[in-house]
C-alpha cells in the first residue's frame, strides 16, 4: 500500500464529486457487466482507482452503464490492463459521441467499444484530464486540482496537501474554523498564500461538485 494512496468510498466520493453509493456501484459487477473499476485493496481504493473513477464519471456523463461496462471489458482484453481507465496510453485514445464509448484507431475513425463495431465519428468529446500527471510508465503520478494543492500517493497516503509540503489541506481547513489565517501560517511555517489555497480547495470539496481533473 505504501506509495499507492489509500482512500475509502466516502473519501473517493468527496474528491471525485460522487455519492458513495455510486463509487460502490462502479466498483461492483452487475447484470450489465464487470465493474469498470476494480478496487486495488478490496474495499479500499488506490490513487489509480481514484483517477479511474474520475474517468468513469466523465464517460458515464454521456454513456449508458451497459456501454460503459462493455467498453471497459473490451479495453482490458485489448490492452491487458486490469485498470485501463488509469493508464495514459489508453486514456489519450478514448472519447464519447452521444451514447457511444469510443476508442480512436486513427483520424476520425473509432471503434465503438461499448456496442461493438467501427465507424467515423466527427463530433467526438475527448477526455479532459489536464490536471492529472502521469509517470513514464503511463500510470497516474499526481493530481494538481488547483494551484498550490497537490494529491500525491507517496505523500500522506494520497491526502490532498499544500504543494511542496506534507500538510493536509483538511488540517488547515479544520483550524480555520477557530483560528486566523495569519496564526496558522506562522504556526505551520507556511506562506499566507498556501493557507488561502488550502481554504479554497476545502471550499471546493465542500461544494460536492468534485475537483478539476
Amino acid at each position: 500500500m505504501i506509495g499507492s494512496g489509500l482512500y475509502d468510498a466516502s473519501e473517493v466520493a468527496l474528491i471525485v464529486g460522487l455519492m458513495p453509493d455510486q463509487v460502490v456501484r462502479w466498483t461492483t459487477d452487475s447484470a450489465h457487466g464487470d465493474a469498470p473499476v476494480v478496487p486495488t485493496f478490496d474495499r479500499l481504493y488506490s490513487f489509480a482507482d481514484l483517477v479511474a473513477l474520475t474517468v468513469t464519471g466523465q464517460v458515464r456523463h454521456n454513456v449508458s452503464d451497459r456501454h460503459l461496462r462493455r467498453g471497459v471489458s473490451e479495453l482490458r482484453k485489448r490492452f491487458g490492463f486490469d485498470n485501463p481507465l488509469a493508464v495514459d496510453e489508453v486514456l489519450e485514445r478514448l472519447a464519447t459521441c452521444g451514447d457511444s464509448f469510443l476508442l480512436r484507431r486513427s483520424g476520425d475513425e473509432f471503434d465503438d467499444i461499448g456496442r461493438g463495431g467501427q465507424g467515423t465519428f466527427r463530433e467526438v468529446v475527448a477526455l479532459d484530464l489536464k490536471r492529472i500527471e502521469f509517470d513514464d510508465r503511463g500510470g497516474p503520478a499526481r493530481w494538481r486540482p488547483i494551484d498550490g494543492v497537490v494529491i500525491d500517493p507517496r505523500i500522506q497516503a494520497g491526502a490532498p496537501c499544500v504543494a511542496g509540503t506534507r500538510v493536509p489541506t483538511a488540517v488547515i481547513g479544520s483550524r480555520l474554523v477557530s483560528e486566523a489565517p495569519d496564526d496558522i501560517a506562522f504556526d505551520l511555517g507556511l506562506a499566507l498564500a498556501a493557507i488561502d489555497a488550502a481554504a479554497q480547495f476545502e471550499e471546493l470539496l465542500a461544494s460536492g461538485a468534485g475537483i478539476p481533473a
